[in-house]
């Protein structure tokens, strides 16, 4: 006779298995593999655009500005929202758990359902981009039911992302091991843990503002909040200073953790490097940085407190870096001729974020007049660039911990690692010189939007397109190794 268990066990398929799992290992690959799957189509989504920037004297790869602006702002999206932090719940999940001493997640079916609540949310979102909607544009030529389909699939993915947030949160404070205090904590446990306070605040607000989009949109004609040309202004605070330094944070700790462990060395300076992560974590609060709620006169981008926490999150980045020089500094022998690629990847992480903090300073020096230019791309790219980096050092570290089986092609990690720091530096360094020449952050088919006359920005937009495609060509190579990691585990499991 069979029993009911054996009929659940062998009628069950593959797809039954992983929806119905809260193993943290299952939802590590649906967060991994759906995060820099994100990653990827948002740097596709990048390149088309600055294909698109080449000739900006008529739409050839696009049918209108307004579809620039589509994918623009895509890309943007894919590259936060769909991409970078679904890829750090990767770690949150499994690693986080193991390093505060706990079994697994606390809540471990509401993390199941936060993982498939976000993806379902990620394929809404994309299938609104594509079908014609985004969030708005500024000629009104969007369809209008295709931007309620990705605003109510953002409001999905940020629900998923806030639930993961609860459990992971939960973990790090009720489940660690006894005599394990919060001080004790590694630093990529240390760093979730801040970030995701700093999540649990700034994400319920954008939230908020897509509600207040979706409601409006979806009544008559939109009044104010629903309006096409306004619905981008209310989420754009996401993606600039201060609030994309939160993506950086949990990347510092990475780092931290894997130069430690590949140089086996410990920081000296453990308690600076914590209250310093802090610090960091509390300067890149943003959801107060709204633009589209400016009272007339008083823009909050040239507020005091925006100007100071842009200029007092540089010396905390470099209080970091010089936690990171010391440590290499003291452990450089141990690495060898040959480092291993998460290291070069990790320490190249740091250094992209270091810089990123310090075009976010130049960016609101009130004379320079930055704010609306390139500038803001540009710390973007640098900032956005250094946590995918710093992911990708991570996946590479703990890789054999989230997949099983034999490690991955080191050599392929590495070449990917480069071509996307030199893809980064590419996009970033001619960003902010185009910016400082006068060039705007959205630059569609419209000349007067590219600097002054003969400000050489053509040029300028050609090496960022490069860029682009060392960026692509970088995640592509890392994709290949993540799938070859994942096949040879699945052999081995079998064998």
């Amino acid at each position: 006779m069979t029993t009911t268990d054996e009929i659940d066990s062998t009628g069950s398929t593959v797809l039954e298995e992983a929806v119905t799992s809260t193993d943290p290992t299952v939802l590590a690959k649906v967060w991994g593999f759906g995060g820099m799957t994100s990653v990827l189509l948002g740097a596709i989504a990048g390149l088309l655009v600055g294909f698109e920037r080449l000739d900006l004297t008529s739409a050839d790869l696009f049918g209108s500005a307004d579809e620039v602006f589509q994918f623009w702002s895509a890309h943007r999206v894919a590259l936060v929202l769909l991409g970078v932090l679904p890829a750090l719940m990767t770690l949150a999940t499994t690693v986080v758990p193991r390093q505060c001493g706990a079994n697994t997640l606390i809540f471990p079916r509401a993390a199941a359902l936060a993982c498939w609540t976000w993806l379902i949310g990620a394929v809404l979102t994309i299938v609104g981009f594509l079908a014609d909607g985004g969030l708005g544009t500024p000629g009104a030529g969007g369809q209008r039911q295709a931007t309620a389909l990705t605003l109510m699939g953002l409001l999905l993915a940020i629900a998923g992302l806030l639930t993961a947030t609860v459990c992971v949160v939960t973990t790090i404070i009720s489940g660690r091991s006894t005599g394990t205090g919060l001080r004790d904590l590694p630093f990529t446990s240390w760093t979730t843990l801040v970030s995701a306070t700093i999540w649990g605040g700034m994400l319920p607000v954008l939230a908020a503002n897509i509600v207040l989009t979706y409601v409006d949109l979806r009544g008559r004609s939109a009044v104010r909040f629903g309006a096409e040309d306004a619905i981008w202004e209310q989420l754009s605070w996401m993606f600039t200073h201060p609030a994309v330094y939160v993506l950086a944070l949990p990347v510092l700790g990475i780092a931290l953790d894997v130069l430690s462990a590949t140089t086996g060395t410990t920081q000296a300076n453990r308690d600076v490097l914590l209250v310093a992560t802090a610090a960091f974590g509390f300067l890149s609060f943003g959801a107060y940085a709204q633009p589209f709620f400016d009272t007339p006169g008083t823009p909050v981008m040239e507020e005091a407190l925006y100007v100071v926490m842009a200029f007092a999150i540089v010396p905390v980045a470099l209080a970091i870096l010089g936690g990171v020089a010391d440590t290499l500094r003291r452990g450089a022998s141990n690495l060898g001729t040959r480092p291993p690629a998460e290291t070069v990847c990790a320490l190249l992480s740091i250094m992209l974020i270091v810089a990123g903090t310090a075009v976010g300073a130049l960016r609101v020096i009130a004379p320079l007049d930055l704010l609306g230019t390139s500038v803001t791309g540009a710390q973007f790219t640098l900032v956005v660039g250094g946590a995918v980096l710093g992911v990708g050092a991570g996946f590479q570290h703990w890789g054999d911990d989230l997949v099983g089986g034999p490690g991955a092609r080191s050599g392929l990690n590495l070449l990917g690692g480069l071509a996307v720091a030199g893809g980064v530096v590419l996009v970033g360094a001619t960003d902010l010189i185009s910016g400082l020449l006068g060039q705007s952050d959205f630059t569609g088919v419209d000349l007067a939007t590219a600097g002054y006359p003969d400000s050489g920005v053509d040029g300028l937009n050609l090496v960022s397109m490069v860029g682009s495609l060392a960026l692509v060509g970088g995640l592509v190579a890392w994709q290949a190794s993540g799938i070859l990691h994942l096949t040879a585990a699945k052999k081995a499991s079998s064998a």
